[in-house]
């Protein structure tokens, strides 16, 4: 399925129940493609202007419609628009000999427009399909093309989810949307392509955890295959050396393999963690473990995030020894149970969260009981007084 299929799809499935929903589901495929290249390039010309105009008219759900009138009569269309308070969107001209424009509105706005279209000379309100109907093949298929060849989303949406996802794990996609003020037609398909890579996990329920670090999503960024993502993202790598980027590269070639490798885990680590150093080995106190250290090979050591962070790997079946500070044995682990115990960072949130919801259960239980015991003491003592 192409970029744009499975765009307009997504329109579908976000906007399931409503009735612009059953216009797309029921349409040709043409009508798909056209009013999904439609959306997109509001969108755009949105994210241009400042206007939000589109996004709040999707939000709305339901039907959308159309307003066409004589192109002379469009300022007078938006003092009128403005003074009904009609919330609209000037769409583009795709038959630009019929003399005749138009623009998108709510369906819930259908009588105001009515009381507008009664004053106008030669308007009309028209369904979508009406629109698409009356462009020029050209014209249309323009816009199709223009809609594909660009990315639904932009870098900085994407790297703001991933910061909300990090913050958030677990958290559900409607609730990041509804945070970020996005619509669905620009967040799912930036959380399908981070599933799509293997950057997030995405469960049943809308709930979303990151596969990869902070540090190792950081270092993506500099990568030859991000911006091959976002190409406005080459001119401001432009400045990374040679060395960099084939560091970076040597980093996502290692991360892919321990992914790919049923016998490791990845993890990063953070330099100031590191409390001893040999010429072979760092010693590394472990995550959430007050006094509590293993020893690493250097040799299976990548460093990013500006030599601030190690990426290395534990080996699921060995045994690693535990020690103090000062080197005192503590105890044995294999490096699968040491993984999940201290570096698993979405286990360990789902673990905090079992936690929390115990701890609520029990704190009900003992309010419960303190309730039962004032009534009983208050019961007895009415007894007595009688």
């Amino acid at each position: 399925m192409s970029e744009i299929q499975d765009v307009a799809q997504i329109v579908r499935v976000s906007y399931e129940g409503v009735e612009i929903c059953a216009k797309l589901t029921g349409a040709s495929w043409k009508f798909v493609k056209e009013f999904f290249a439609l959306l997109k390039k509001l969108i755009d010309q949105e994210k241009l202007s400042g206007k939000t105009a589109v996004k709040k008219l999707l939000k709305n759900g339901g039907d959308l419609q159309v307003f066409k009138f004589r192109t002379e009569d469009l300022k007078t269309v938006k003092k009128l628009a403005d003074k009904h308070k009609i919330l609209y969107s000037i769409l583009p001209d795709i038959n630009k000999k019929d003399g005749m424009s138009e623009i998108l509105f709510h369906s819930q706005a259908a009588p105001r427009m009515q009381v507008i279209m009664e004053m106008l000379k030669d308007s009309k309100i028209e369904t979508m399909d009406d629109y698409f109907s009356n462009g020029e093949p050209e014209e249309l298929e323009k816009m199709v093309q223009d809609a594909g060849k660009k990315q639904p989303f932009g870098e900085r949406d994407y790297q703001l989810l991933a910061k909300e996802f990090y913050e958030n794990p677990g958290c559900k996609v409607s609730d990041v949307r509804m945070k970020l003020d996005m619509t669905w037609m620009e967040i799912w398909p930036a959380v399908k392509h981070m599933q799509k890579h293997d950057l997030l996990e995405l469960g049943a329920d809308g709930g979303v955890n990151m596969k990869v670090s902070e540090q190792e999503f950081a270092a993506l960024a500099h990568t030859d295959e991000w911006k091959a993502w976002f190409p406005e993202a080459a001119a401001k790598g432009a400045g990374v050396s040679h060395d960099d980027s084939e560091k970076l590269e040597t980093i996502r070639r290692i991360q892919k393999q321990s992914k790919d490798d049923l016998k490791v885990n990845g993890i990063t680590i953070d330099r100031k963690m590191v409390t001893q150093e040999t010429e072979h080995h760092i010693k590394t106190r472990i995550p959430y473990k007050k006094n509590e250290h293993i020893w690493l090979r250097k040799e299976d050591m990548s460093w990013i995030n500006d030599n601030k962070t190690i990426y290395t790997t534990l080996e699921k079946e060995k045994t690693y020894t535990v020690l103090t500070d000062e080197n005192q044995f503590v105890r044995k682990v294999s490096g699968e149970q040491l993984y999940a115990q201290s570096y698993d960072a979405v286990k360990k949130e789902k673990d905090r969260q079992e936690r929390e919801r115990i701890r609520k259960k029990k704190q009900k239980y003992q309010e419960s009981q303190k309730a039962i015991q004032a009534a009983k003491r208050s019961a007895g003592g009415k007894e007595r007084r009688r």
